[in-house]
């Protein structure tokens, strides 16, 4: 019966490492899938164009465009402001149809 007795310290012993082992495996595969989630939301982060279908007034084609706009029309807001980036400027997006923006 000795014999019988060293098993079960074995067994706690091989139980417990497989216990760690699956628990770590686990945790990685949690991690590689919320690292996957999160480089999904990256990639939807951000300006995307709108949907320009009927806000161009029956003009056609209406298409998305990015619209900078021109540091004269901001000249105001920067005498204003004192510590505005000369190198930071808003992008937004528009319908465009023509030489026409609409609003989307």
């Amino acid at each position: 019966m000795a014999p019988s007795r060293n098993y079960p310290l074995g067994l706690r012993v091989a139980v417990t490492l497989i216990l760690i082992f699956s628990i770590s495996r686990s945790v990685q595969r949690v991690s590689s899938s919320y690292s996957e989630t999160l480089q999904r939301r990256k990639m939807l982060l951000g300006s995307r164009p709108p949907g320009c279908v009927d806000k161009c007034m029956n003009c056609r084609p209406c298409k998305a465009t990015l619209v900078i706009p021109s540091h004269d029309q901001r000249k105001g807001y920067r005498e204003s402001s004192h510590r505005e980036d000369d190198s930071y400027y808003l992008l937004s997006w528009k319908c465009i149809c023509g030489d026409k923006l609409f609003h989307p």
